[in-house]
């Protein structure tokens, strides 16, 4: 029976698991009351830990990643009875695009990891053998798993029995650049993360849990919180369909504001579109939802997912949509990445490039279906596939039909109708905007300022959520209102009240909203550092591939390019002026100046 973890503390002390896949050893590392309080947890403490334990100098694709950290670091308050916090961030070296990679994921993984009596999981070096390791009551076991060579994600997990399993497919295997990691039922995508645990040897590793969660330091007031939020997000209409259909929901926005990438971005609009947008009962939708309408994807085809391999490929059947999605999880592959190659692959085969691949100008899913299975597996027609959309373009050309920054896929967004998320995805930030997405936006000279600070609030309320394990879906109640969705002053000020006393009531003692502000922009800080060690200090502005910036045509009656270099020049202004950089403001709370450590000296 899994035994209640006991409040006899005011500080609840935490550990990291440190584990040596080379050597097959482990080891528990406490971390000190004031670098715990600092660091809190999610995204700061993720990159803290990437940096204490990499090896700069083994850092290259010929090390086999030797020195590259996978860091897992689950939010403070996972474990609270709060059920909106699930959240967990990943961070690892990428070795497609030589910065870090960072990914946040809410699921039931978050909080297996802190009931197995850790903050954050490190794994490290590089074993000799295709490997595994189960964590269970302490103790770490390393077993051999040459049996399952390019066995399937979802055959691995039924094999190790057992309710929480990270693993990669036959793409991981292969070091094919698009590989990803099976979490729990949930494709980890984004990044190369499933190409490093396939340059380790690591082909799952499991989670057995012998704690059952805490109680809150006040359990009134977590009680209060936790039916306040429920409320408010089941009080919108917006929230309420997430709850039923999952993310895939807001594709129906697509087609109002013209954000969807169709057909490889030629066009914004498309009466097609609604394929792909599931169908529901308006019985159903008025009905109260009882639980969290965001942390559960009630539907496996989620909002990326479905345009990256529907929309994106003209393929607007959601059946044939959600086969590609299990393939690729199967495989072990980045459906965003696939999708994004496929799709240059379909243009190029057009224009009479690569030859060797079958005519795709037909949307057909058991075409794409073979064309997955190659690019995993590293054999079959396609297989070249499997290289980075970079090494594709630099051996067969089409680069007008590659849309990449740092040589990395874009996500599927068409970033002309969403200018305040294409300043974030060309500095190679993947937050998605959610007000942006629920109400449009449209750019008009002058307002630079505007969507820049829009970009800055966006960046550090999601990292916010993530120290404390919010889902970034949970906060879609705050962009619910069509006049004063973000950024405004109001809701931002509101849900960072929420989130510091989420992590008041996590940590047992007070956090004011100043103090949340300060923890992201110190973790936007780190990053960037972090960054220039790794790729040297190249100067503070991103890129756009061309097409966005000088290529406006589309089906849209009012079509508008990117002004990149107006708005890149009004967020760096901006961010700089804020200091987000830098410390941020004097914390107003006393008893949070004298108690808790400022995120800055600690990072």
């Amino acid at each position: 029976m899994k035994k209640k973890r006991a409040l006899a503390y005011p500080y609840r002390h935490r550990s990291i698991l440190h584990i040596d896949i080379g050597s097959e050893t482990y080891s528990q590392i406490p971390l000190e009351e004031d670098e715990a309080k600092a660091l809190l947890g999610g995204r700061l403490l993720a990159l803290t830990l990437w940096e204490r334990f990499a090896q700069f100098d083994e850092l290259d694709r010929k090390s086999y990643e030797r020195g590259n950290p996978v860091v897992f670091a689950p939010g403070a308050g996972v474990d609270t009875p709060l059920s909106c916090c699930t959240s967990f961030t990943v961070v690892t070296k990428s070795p497609v695009t030589g910065a870090l990679s960072i990914t946040s994921a809410a699921s039931s993984l978050a909080q297996a990891i802190v009931d197995c009596g850790y903050s954050a999981l490190v794994i490290t070096g590089r074993a000799r053998r295709l490997s595994s390791f189960s964590i269970s009551e302490g103790k770490v076991g390393f077993f051999s798993s040459e049996e399952l060579h390019d066995q399937l994600t979802t055959e691995v997990a039924k094999r190790s029995n057992a309710a929480h399993v990270v693993a990669i497919g036959p793409a991981g295997e292969h070091l094919v650049s698009h590989a990803s990691l099976y979490a729990n039922g949930q494709n980890i995508t984004r990044g190369g993360v499933g190409l490093v645990f396939g340059m380790k040897n690591i082909k799952y590793f499991t989670l057995h849990p012998h704690l059952q969660g805490r109680d809150s330091y006040d359990s009134e007031r977590m009680g209060k919180l936790s039916t306040s939020l429920l409320k408010e997000m089941n009080s919108t209409k917006i929230g309420r369909t997430i709850a039923e259909q999952g993310s895939i929901a807001l594709l129906q926005k697509a087609n109002h504001h013209g954000w969807a990438a169709i057909d490889t971005y030629s066009t914004r609009i498309d009466g097609r579109l609604w394929g792909l947008c599931p169908r529901s009962c308006e019985q159903q939708m008025d009905a109260k939802v009882p639980a969290c309408p965001a942390c559960t994807e009630r539907n496996a085809l989620d909002l990326e997912s479905g345009m990256a391999l529907g929309s994106n490929l003209e393929l607007f059947d959601s059946r044939s949509v959600q086969q590609l999605v299990t393939r690729c999880l199967e495989n072990g592959l980045d459906p965003v990445s696939v999708g994004s190659v496929l799709a240059w692959a379909r243009k190029c085969r057009q224009d009479g490039l690569l030859g060797f691949l079958p005519d795709m100008q037909r949307s057909s899913a058991m075409v794409y279906l073979r064309l997955i299975d190659a690019m995993a597996f590293g054999r079959g027609t396609g297989e070249q596939l499997g290289k980075s959309l970079g090494e594709l373009v630099s051996l067969y050309g089409g680069f007008e039909h590659a849309y990449m920054v740092q040589n990395l896929p874009l996500q599927p967004y068409d970033y002309r109708a969403l200018p305040v998320q294409a300043t974030l995805a060309a500095i190679g930030d993947e937050t998605l905007v959610v007000g942006e997405l629920l109400w449009g936006n449209r750019y008009r000279r002058g307002n630079e300022r505007r969507l820049a600070s829009w970009a800055l609030s966006a960046q550090t309320l999601g990292i916010a959520m993530e120290g404390v394990g919010f889902c970034h879906w949970a906060s879609v109640s705050h962009f619910a209102h069509p006049l004063l969705h973000f950024p405004h002053f109001k809701r931002e000020k509101r849900l960072l009240s929420q989130l510091s006393e989420l992590a008041s009531l996590s940590e047992g003692y007070e956090i004011d909203s100043s103090w949340m502000m300060s923890y992201a922009r110190t973790c936007l800080k780190k990053q960037r550092e972090i960054t220039y060690r790794l790729r040297g200090k190249t100067g503070p502005y991103g890129e756009l591939p061309d097409q966005l910036l000088v290529n406006g045509k589309s089906n849209f009656r009012a079509a508008q390019v990117v002004p990149l270099a107006r708005l890149l020049d009004a967020y760096w202004s901006l961010s700089s002026k804020k200091s987000y950089w830098r410390d941020g403001k004097k914390r107003s709370s006393s008893k949070a100046r004298t108690e808790t450590p400022s995120p800055s000296k600690m990072a």
